[in-house]
């Protein structure tokens, strides 16, 4: 059985078959993200990092990697 590698949008838990994904791939998960909202990966201590599309995110790291959304005009790290 292959490996499922776990991660968070909004703090709701999901499997991925593959260990790296794409900012397009968490983009279509769950009830997906609009392109009209800029999706960012947190990073303890740190403001969340920016994801693009094609940007790559390695899910092996670590604990779960958490994404979030936010409107394209607003401060990342400050929901």
């Amino acid at each position: 059985m292959a490996k499922k590698f776990k991660f968070k949008i909004e703090n709701v838990a999901y499997e991925w078959d593959n260990q790296f994904i794409t900012g397009a791939e968490v983009r279509s998960v769950g009830p997906g993200i609009p392109q009209n909202m800029d999706l960012f990966l947190k990073e303890k201590g740190k403001p969340g990092r920016l994801i693009k599309n094609d940007d790559k995110v390695d899910l092996a790291d670590p604990g779960i990697e958490k994404f979030y959304s936010q409107e394209s005009t607003s401060t990342p790290g400050c929901k």
